[in-house]
């Protein structure tokens, strides 16, 4: 049904774009032959006059366009031709209020603007993807900050254009023809995405890709049991966004648990940064950073505090640790590790019997969850509306009572995993009331509820489009840029030219870019975390510096 749906829009997006003009026209004809044959016939009947078809089709335009200008011949006073006017008059008047944006400026745009580019030049080792939605977007705004030439194929014309206009490589066509793809380099592509939202689509893109030039090809789908399809058609990696979500979930919530670091990206040699949430009972809780003392109980450093979606900056000795925060921390792999240890309370031997997760939502992503939890051992509840029966509750998570049978009070760990972002705030909204200190992941399906949900009191939010992007920039671009929660990205770069002989103070890189310099490493000697503004760049420095894709532009264009 879906796919019959999809195929339905698509029908009337290609009536729209190519034969829209002539399917008005074609209306026009059939609405001023019909109106006129009445006029013809209704004239002599109620009027006593008689009129040529010429008359008729005359008097039926003037109605359509309300110019109101007749001939004697053509006056009339019976009702049933004055009804037949008004009539014409609101058809016409209908008729042109959809025309005009549906065919006239579409067409006055194209004479004026022409069609986007269906080409596009000296493009190798780049990046196709095949459509365009959130998921794209995040993915351009990684793509952009590591330095990869890409280019997207849609066929939305307005889309393109407007792409184009905000200066993203873009090309209008078909993707599931060759033509559209030899267009856009395909055989020089590093990598061809197909990510149109209907997975036949896709399966066309990949076989027509595959059949060009054996391009590597990877293919993102929204059922992953579909998967092996698209590996029979050649795609080189299939991928479930939801999938990948959940995972991701699991991973970021089992971590602290696992002796190994999940999500560190290296910065330097041997010197990493990670989030560590903070759980109830750590040795940490309730303390002050001067309190804490971390840098000599294990030698890591602490860079930031993440507070439900906000994020301190180079905290201060008087900063407080809570079970509401996440740690954002810089060190070698064993001084984190030794971090990761603190931030809990139950000794590694005791995890499978003491930790327990409730998941919310039964779908791929719940799914997904579920899978890791069961392949480290830890046990979990299902809540769902379709759920079966044993470790499966039926019924809905925004119910207390629900919630409370599913033990939600004694759990570690609350996956809010609906397909619906409403669901997912209010059954945050409850688990919070009745679990003060759990530790919520929420999966966030569209960025405008990214917010609500840390407001609603989850820990870790995630949106399904940023996350999918990120995790597919790593493979497609490696791991140049460290990306943290929020979208937050971490960058090593060498000290330039530009940059060489100044104080961080003197170079002005929040003032110009909004990054910060959270890491200054020496070529002969130890990481210096949270630089102070006096200390000095020179050439055998390399800074890492914090900041927003947008920031991190700004900073490799400017100083990188």
């Amino acid at each position: 049904m879906a796919s019959l749906i999809q195929k339905t829009v698509d029908w009337f997006r290609i009536v729209r774009q190519r034969y829209i003009v002539r399917f008005f026209l074609s209306i026009l004809f059939v609405v001023v032959s019909v109106y006129s044959a009445l006029f013809f016939l209704l004239m002599p009947a109620y009027e006593d006059k008689s009129v040529t078809a010429w008359e008729a089709v005359y008097w039926t335009i003037n109605r359509l366009t309300t110019t109101g200008e007749l001939s004697p011949s053509l006056v009339y006073t019976s009702a049933p031709i004055q009804l037949l006017s008004v009539t014409i008059q609101i058809s016409g008047l209908a008729f042109f209020f959809a025309a005009f944006p549906l065919a006239i400026i579409p067409a006055l745009e194209r004479r004026i603007l022409g069609e986007p580019a269906k080409f596009y030049w000296s493009m190798h080792d780049h990046i196709i993807v095949c459509g365009y939605n959130d998921m794209v977007e995040s993915l351009i705004d990684e793509l952009v900050a590591a330095g990869t030439p890409f280019v997207v194929i849609d066929n939305d014309i307005g889309l393109v254009r407007e792409l184009q206009q905000k200066l993203v490589p873009a090309i209008y066509g078909d993707p599931m023809e060759e033509e559209t793809l030899i267009s856009a380099g395909a055989c020089d592509a590093r990598y061809i995405i197909a990510n149109r939202e209907d997975e036949e689509d896709n399966a066309k893109i990949v076989l027509v890709a595959t059949g060009i030039c054996k391009a590597k090809v990877i293919a993102v789908i929204d059922d992953i049991s579909h998967a092996h399809y698209f590996e029979y058609a050649g795609a080189t990696e299939v991928l479930s966004p939801k999938k990948l979500l959940g995972v991701y979930l699991a991973e970021k919530a089992t971590a602290s648990w696992r002796d190994e670091l999940f999500g560190a990206g290296e910065l330097v040699s041997d010197f990493f940064i990670i989030e560590l949430p903070i759980y109830p009972g750590s040795p940490f809780d309730g303390l002050t950073l001067r309190e804490s003392s971390i840098p000599e109980r294990c030698g890591a450093a602490l860079v930031g505090i993440w507070h439900r979606g906000n994020l301190e900056l180079e905290p201060g000795p008087d900063s407080r640790i809570s079970a509401e925060n996440v740690l954002v921390a810089v060190g070698q792999r064993q001084q984190l590790l030794g971090l990761q240890g603190l931030t809990r309370t139950i000794e590694l031997k005791d995890v499978s019997e003491r930790l327990h997760s409730v998941i919310a939502g039964f779908g791929d992503v719940g799914r997904a969850i579920k899978d890791i939890l069961d392949s480290h051992g830890l046990s979990s509840t299902i809540i769902d509306p379709r759920a079966k029966t044993g470790t499966y509750l039926q019924g809905d998570a925004t119910d207390e009572g629900i919630l409370h049978e599913a033990k939600i009070e004694k759990a570690a760990s609350f996956f809010a995993a609906s397909h619906v972002d409403r669901d997912n705030i209010f059954s945050t909204l409850i688990a919070r009331r009745m679990s003060p200190d759990i530790h919520i992941f929420a999966r966030a399906n569209s960025r405008e509820s990214i917010d609500k949900l840390y407001r609603a009191g989850a820990d870790f939010v995630f949106s399904l489009s940023t996350i999918a992007a990120q995790m597919m920039a790593e493979m497609l671009v490696g791991d140049s840029i460290v990306t943290l929660s929020e979208g937050l990205k971490v960058l090593s770069v060498p000290v330039g030219s530009s940059l060489a002989g100044k104080t961080i103070a003197q170079s002005r890189i929040r003032t110009r870019t909004g990054c910060t310099v959270i890491v200054a490493s020496l070529l002969d000697g130890e990481p210096k975390t949270n630089p102070r503004a006096s200390f000095v760049l020179e050439t055998d420095t390399t800074i890492v510096v914090l900041g927003n894709a947008k920031q991190i532009r700004k900073f490799k264009k400017r100083f990188a």
